[in-house]
C-alpha cells in the first residue's frame, strides 16, 4: 500500500497451491475482517463494498485454488486479469451487489433496479461523486454485482482524511437514499487513499 492508493499485487505477493493452502483458514478469517467494515448497506437488497489490493489478491488466492491454477504462465494471466481491478491512486472502487433472500424475487429485483449502477455515490461534504460502472464483471462475479470506480479530486481526499462527512447511495427512481458511513467504513477507505 501507498501513501496514494493500493499497489497491485506482484507474482510473487501471491500464494498459489501449497502455501495458499497452508494459511487459507487464517487468510479467510483475516479476509472477512477485512471486508467487513467495507461493506455499506444500501437499502434492504444492495450493498456496497469498497476494494483494495489486498481484498482483490483474497478474491485471486482463493480463485486460483478453486479453479486449481498453479502453472506460472496462468497465474500471470489471472494476476494481471485481477489487477486491472485494483484502485487506480486518487479513486476508489467498489461491488455493487444485488442480494436478494428468495431466488425466485432475483429477476423482478433486477428488473425494478435496472441501471442502478449508474446512479450509486459517495458524497464527501456534501459533494457527489458518481460511480464509473466498468463494463466487465469482477473477475467471479456474475451479473448481479457491477464493479464501480469513485475518481476523487485531491480535496476530496483530504476531507476523508481530515474527518470530513461521507456517505454512499443511490439517486434512482426505486431506490433513493444516502446512507452515512460509521467511523470503521471511514478508517477502511482512508487505508486506501
Amino acid at each position: 500500500m501507498t501513501g496514494d492508493g493500493s499497489a497491485p499485487p506482484g507474482l510473487d505477493d501471491v500464494r498459489v497451491g501449497a502455501a495458499y493452502d497452508a494459511v487459507r483458514i487464517g487468510e479467510r478469517q483475516r479476509a472477512g475482517d477485512r471486508k467487513q467494515p467495507r461493506r455499506v448497506r444500501l437499502g434492504e437488497s444492495l450493498a456496497l463494498v469498497f476494494e483494495n489490493s489486498d481484498t482483490i489478491r483474497a478474491i485471486l488466492e482463493e480463485a486460483l485454488r478453486t479453479e486449481r491454477i498453479d502453472d506460472p504462465a496462468r497465474v500471470a494471466e489471472e494476476v494481471a486479469a485481477f489487477n486491472a481491478i485494483v484502485p487506480a491512486p486518487g479513486t476508489l472502487a467498489a461491488v455493487l451487489f444485488l442480494e436478494v433472500a428468495d431466488p425466485a424475487d432475483l429477476n423482478a429485483a433486477m428488473l425494478k433496479l435496472d441501471g442502478i449502477e449508474r446512479t450509486v455515490f459517495i458524497e464527501i461534504n456534501a459533494t457527489r461523486i458518481f460511480g464509473v460502472p466498468d463494463e466487465v464483471f469482477p473477475p467471479g462475479e456474475s451479473g448481479l454485482a457491477h464493479y464501480l470506480r469513485f475518481a476523487l479530486e485531491p480535496h476530496h481526499r483530504e476531507a476523508i482524511r481530515h474527518g470530513g462527512s461521507v456517505s454512499a447511495g443511490s439517486d434512482h427512481p426505486n431506490c433513493t437514499l444516502t446512507v452515512e458511513l460509521d467511523e470503521a467504513q471511514r478508517r477502511a477507505i482512508i487505508e486506501d487513499l
